[in-house]
């Protein structure tokens, strides 16, 4: 493949837009970015993707450039610009320039030309990250298939997300896509949630009710969390599966669905399995084509994308124009493991952007955990900011700590604690606290 280079001379909103739009193309490659002042919006995020920066643009005219986006505002710099470049170099400038940044921002709200068409930005983050880019031709291998995908990854790393990406570019994409968090069915309604049920066929079953599986006839059926499903349901599941015919509670008639299969789990199956926690027979007929979504913490250089993409989410959902992140808090982003990966740093994202009073997320502006040492060599806290802060850190570990001894039960964990239910997981809910599915 041909890789076309870009020269961005001026580092400021213009040159950081085009830099965001650039980066994530594998056909471009940008030389540097220049700009006669040492700190700007565009310098300070061409330093945390390593791409070189420069005060003065002359040396870089010397070797093969293909596009300069002037977006200095300089007619002199400008004409120096053509004056100097090479005998095939474009120079684009004033509103030419605008237009490829204004086309990012469209990408952004109508689902990023390109890659997955029809995704929204929540739906899609892909990054630079090798895994990720393979990731992404794989799924566009199998998408158009009628093959089941059995995606793994840890919780938070998107699973849904590319669940919906492979419905997207499926031959079926115009047809229902049902997710059912295998989770949240309850274990006595798991037939009728799934299958459906007649008028009368138990208690309280006032009228009929059409089930999941044909909600989603003619479309795809996604399994969030499959691991999770107990082993009584496993076999009514792979029934299903097989045949593609269930019988709605209460009814003798059998009916026949055809969907597209997918599912998920952050559960290890091959060694639930061995433990006898889930079914081989199962695990066969959903793991005809797998993917692997490595978490956050092992994609760290795509950290500062990502971020800055959700920053533009969250500017949008909050309505408050907070446009970039200084270096010290994005060294933070990237430093942090994010346990809840890319749902994590949406929610920290989001947190930010609230907290802050100007137009940049500040260290200060980032959960205290993830703050490190530096910022307490920078900034004298007050006695009633230090107070609170170590609390939240002590009330963490310690409400942490009970769910540890209770096995995941909140009202044991509760208990423990001696305090109501209700109290605990508000404390839950302020400090961002989810329970570990992973603890049996």
């Amino acid at each position: 493949m041909d890789v076309n280079t870009i020269l961005i001379v001026g580092a400021g909103k213009g040159g950081r837009k085009l830099l965001e739009l650039f980066y994530n193309q594998s056909d471009w490659r940008i030389v540097a970015v220049v700009d006669k002042k040492d700190d700007t919006q565009g310098l300070r995020l061409a330093r945390q993707l390593n791409i070189p920066i420069a005060h003065d643009y002359k040396p870089f005219l010397e070797q093969k450039i293909d596009l300069i986006f002037n977006v200095t505002k300089s007619e002199e710099v400008q004409h120096d610009l053509i004056r100097l470049k090479g005998e095939h170099t474009e120079v684009v400038g004033g509103k030419t320039a605008r237009f490829f940044w204004e086309l990012r921002e469209e990408r952004i709200r109508n689902a990023g030309e390109g890659r997955f068409a029809g995704a929204t930005p929540e739906q899609f983050v892909v990054g630079n990250d090798p895994r990720m880019l393979e990731l992404e031709e794989m799924i566009r291998k199998v998408a158009p298939t009628d093959s089941p995908v059995l995606i793994f990854g840890e919780t938070g790393t998107g699973k849904e997300m590319v669940a919906r990406a492979l419905h997207q570019l499926s031959l079926v994409a115009d047809k229902p896509f049902v997710a059912i968090n295998c989770t949240a069915l309850p274990f006595n309604l798991f037939e009728s949630e799934f299958f459906g049920h007649k008028k009368g066929a138990f208690t309280g079953a006032a009228s009929d009710k059409l089930g999941l599986v044909e909600q989603a006839d003619g479309g795809t059926l996604f399994l969030d969390e499959i691991g999770d499903l107990p082993l009584e349901m496993q076999v009514k599941l792979l029934r299903f599966l097989q045949s593609g015919e269930f019988r709605p509670v209460g009814s003798t008639e059998p009916r026949r669905v055809k969907v597209r299969i997918l599912a998920a789990t952050n559960r290890d199956l091959e060694r639930a399995i061995a433990e006898e926690r889930f079914r081989s027979d199962l695990f066969y007929r959903l793991s005809v084509f797998t993917l692997h979504l490595p978490a956050l913490r092992e994609r760290r250089g795509d950290i500062p994308l990502y971020a800055y993409q959700f920053l533009k989410q969250s500017m949008v959902r909050i309505n408050k124009r907070v446009e970039s992140i200084s270096s010290a808090a994005m060294g933070a982003l990237t430093a942090y493991d994010w346990p809840g990966n890319l749902r994590e740093l949406q929610g920290v994202i989001d947190r930010a952007v609230i907290l802050a009073s100007h137009r940049q997320i500040d260290l200060e502006h980032l959960p205290f955990p993830m703050r490190g040492e530096a910022e307490q060599d920078d900034t004298l806290l007050s006695l009633a900011e230090a107070r609170r802060q170590m609390l939240e850190v002590f009330e963490r570990r310690m409400l942490k700590r009970y769910l540890d001894q209770a096995g995941q039960n909140v009202s044991k964990a509760a208990e423990l604690a001696g305090m109501p239910r209700r109290t605990f997981y508000r404390l839950m809910q302020k400090l961002d606290i989810k329970k570990n599915k992973s603890v049996s």
